[in-house]
């Protein structure tokens, strides 16, 4: 009977240790390399007036753009432990590049000449915070969700040609509007070795309307135009890192 118990007692200590090694293995500070693809949609209008040189007294305009593209950050977390098959982390994930954008193209709606309007404008500084609980499967690999806030800076030019002849340029009042909403995610994590893990994930981001002003001279009057766009995306990430 002693040595029943006894190997009793042995194995619930192992399993007691195992189950604690499940939780243990992703706790710490983790440093990872994220890279993936992006499938990025705006839809974007235009209000405001025209000059009297476009031929036109009143403006409004609508459009919907989509773009699909490779994306890069880096991500660093420290991970706390909840109990043995539960944890969670803070982390900040930031884009070290910039991307450039196409910000409106249409036309006036009741201009019998054409007036093209789209400029181009560049983001930088993107970047991540985000909170991130943890579900162990075993000791090597775990289903994870993700929440975020994200923001990023916006720069535009100076003014954009919008025509010809007069009234044709327009001057951007804010040339810095920030950009930045919210990310939900979920995905799987697995250990390599005791330190070296792989991630795949996928996330939704949507993002806050952003707008900017213009405003444009013409034969007697000066037009104030308004610009702005819903953008939303989606992404598919594979990241490779290391717990220290």
């Amino acid at each position: 009977m002693r040595k029943i118990l006894s190997t009793t007692a042995l194995t619930s200590a192992l399993l007691i240790a195992s189950t604690s090694a499940n939780a243990n293995n992703f706790g710490g500070f983790n440093l990872a390399i994220t890279a993936g693809m992006v499938g990025v949609t705006a839809d974007g209008g235009r209000t405001g007036t025209n000059a009297v040189g476009e031929g036109s007294q009143s403006s409004k305009a609508s459009a919907q753009v989509g773009a699909i593209t490779g994306i890069g950050s880096i991500d660093a977390s420290y991970s706390f432990v909840v109990n043995p098959t539960f944890a969670i982390a803070l982390g900040v994930d930031y884009i070290p590049m910039k991307a450039d954008i196409t910000v409106g193209s249409n036309s006036n709606l009741s201009s019998t000449t054409a007036v093209s309007n789209s400029f181009k404008g560049e983001i930088d500084n993107h970047y991540m915070v985000y909170l991130q609980p943890t579900f162990s499967i075993n000791k090597d690999s775990a289903f994870f969700a993700k929440v975020g806030y994200q923001k990023a800076d916006v720069t535009l030019p100076a003014s954009v040609t919008t025509g010809s002849g007069s009234g044709s340029t327009e001057t951007i009042a804010n040339r810095t509007p920030d950009l930045e909403g919210w990310s939900y995610s979920v995905g799987l994590k697995t250990f390599l070795t005791p330190q070296a893990f792989v991630a795949v994930e996928a996330m939704y981001s949507d993002y806050d309307n952003i707008s900017t002003r213009t405003t444009q001279s013409g034969t007697g009057n000066t037009a104030t135009k308004t610009y702005s766009a819903d953008i939303d995306a989606v992404q598919a990430r594979i990241s490779l890192g290391f717990k220290f």
